[in-house]
């Protein structure tokens, strides 16, 4: 029945929407990982800040075109929003209202931040002289080999220290908007939600005795709920594509370098197949010691 509903919005047309949208994702992901991010880091180690400035925007637009065209297909066909199938048991926990948390993006940006002021107020924390050195680990394993997190040019090492007044009023101010728009956004699903529960359930049992009159109101309502479901959807889009750029005009070249290189470097790690594996085994183990536990009640 969604897939009956008609294309609401027509705004962006993509050459995607005749194919399942899981393999345009898989593309999109395959070209972030192994074009785009190895680009970055190259110019993020080399002399020219042209070259660095063309890829951080190579990867930010990147970023614009997946929702895009997430947005053409969502409205084309509603239910890709209700069965994200290219999407992995890690990735879904991430998501709100379609896709990424835009708080993923200033939390990202906020621990830049605050890694240089804990590092400041506390030099001893970092004993290692090198201005490249990271206590943390590293987001993605299976790529550690292919570039040296030391092999950096000195003012793309210190970009994010004593980072400017008008960058961290700038977040402040981001982060604010955020506390306000997400939750605005969250209620009004949970009211569409709630409208179309009573409005289908009093619609069916009001033409419970006539199959077509139940079906082409059940049908509206349907129709009706789902493009509420897609215009929250498409603010939640524009929501986490304006947060991108208003944390790229914010930053320095260098800094939004680094800022789209852990962004690329957090998504890809949790598509890692073996961090994967080793969840799902653990919960799968979870899960069968869970039910030896409550077998003896269920007898």
């Amino acid at each position: 029945m969604l897939k009956a509903v008609a294309p609401l919005f027509n705004r962006h047309n993509n050459r995607h929407s005749s194919r399942p949208f899981k393999d345009y994702y898989n593309e999109w992901f395959s070209t972030l990982k192994h074009n785009l991010l190895p680009l970055l880091r190259r110019s993020i180690s080399g002399d020219s800040l042209t070259v660095l400035s063309t890829h951080v925007e190579l990867i930010h637009q990147h970023f614009h075109s997946f929702y895009y065209t997430l947005d053409s297909a969502a409205t084309s066909d509603p239910s890709l929003l209700l069965n994200q199938d290219w999407r992995n048991s890690l990735e879904k926990p991430l998501l709100w209202l379609g896709d990424l948390t835009p708080f993923l993006f200033t939390n990202l940006a906020r621990s830049f931040l605050d890694e240089f002021q804990d590092s400041d107020s506390n030099p001893s924390s970092n004993p290692n002289p090198n201005p490249n050195y990271s206590s943390s680990p590293p987001l993605i394993p299976d790529l550690r080999e292919s570039f040296d997190p030391y092999d950096r040019p000195w003012q793309v090492a210190m970009a994010w220290r004593n980072a400017s007044e008008a960058l961290t009023t700038r977040m402040d101010q981001i982060e604010c908007g955020l506390r306000v728009i997400v939750p605005t956004l969250t209620e009004r699903m949970r009211c569409a939600e709630a409208t179309f529960v009573d409005r289908v359930v009093n619609d069916w049992f009001r033409c419970r005795d006539s199959k077509g009159a139940a079906m082409v109101a059940v049908g509206a309502d349907v129709k009706a709920h789902m493009e509420e479901v897609v215009s929250v959807f498409l603010y939640a889009n524009r929501l986490r594509r304006s947060v991108l750029v208003d944390i790229i005009s914010a930053t320095t070249v260098y800094q939004a370098a680094l800022f789209l290189e852990a962004l690329a470097q957090f998504l890809i790690g949790f598509r890692n197949h073996d961090l994967l594996h080793a969840v799902e085994l653990s919960n799968n183990v979870n899960n069968n010691a869970a039910a030896k536990e409550c077998r003896p009640w269920c007898h």
